[in-house]
């Protein structure tokens, strides 16, 4: 099997055992486990190449980070993205704007993205309501320094 071949074919291997990983989470909020996936199966490539004397190391990386990079920024967009669920909620049949509205809030609102905030770990529960964690404090500081 070529090189080539064996890159896409580990990259897609990373990209199934990712949803794996994620168990049904947002790519945000389980990326930790996305990465360790991606970097084992990365590392399990470049110990292959080097055992078989394919020095191919500066290929593999340079295409996994490219890959990793554009899947992520397409998979991130496609979960954040209203005009997407909305739409998906449209193709199922045609509704009025108000019952769209709040089919949209039963599915995603608040409560929703609070508990993903939670679960990503930026926030924790404690007795008077939700508490910013170290986490979620230094990613407000890093999307800060964005602006």
């Amino acid at each position: 099997m070529g090189v080539a071949v064996m890159i896409l074919a580990g990259f897609a291997t990373a990209v199934f055992l990712s949803e794996v990983a994620l168990k049904g989470r947002k790519l945000q909020t389980g990326l930790a486990g996305v990465l360790l996936v991606h970097m084992v199966v990365a590392g399990l490539l470049l110990v292959y190449f080097f055992a078989t004397g394919r020095p191919v190391w500066d290929t593999l990386l340079i295409f996994w980070t490219g890959a990793f990079l554009t899947s992520f920024g397409v998979r991130s967009h496609m979960e954040s993205s209203i005009l997407l669920r909305i739409l998906s909620f449209l193709r199922r049949r045609i509704v009025s704007e108000s019952d769209l509205l709040q089919e949209y809030e039963s599915h995603y609102g608040a409560a929703q993205r609070l508990e993903d905030l939670f679960l990503g770990g930026f926030l924790e529960r404690g007795p008077g309501g939700a508490i910013i964690t170290t986490k979620g404090k230094f990613i407000l500081r890093v999307v800060s320094l964005l602006k």
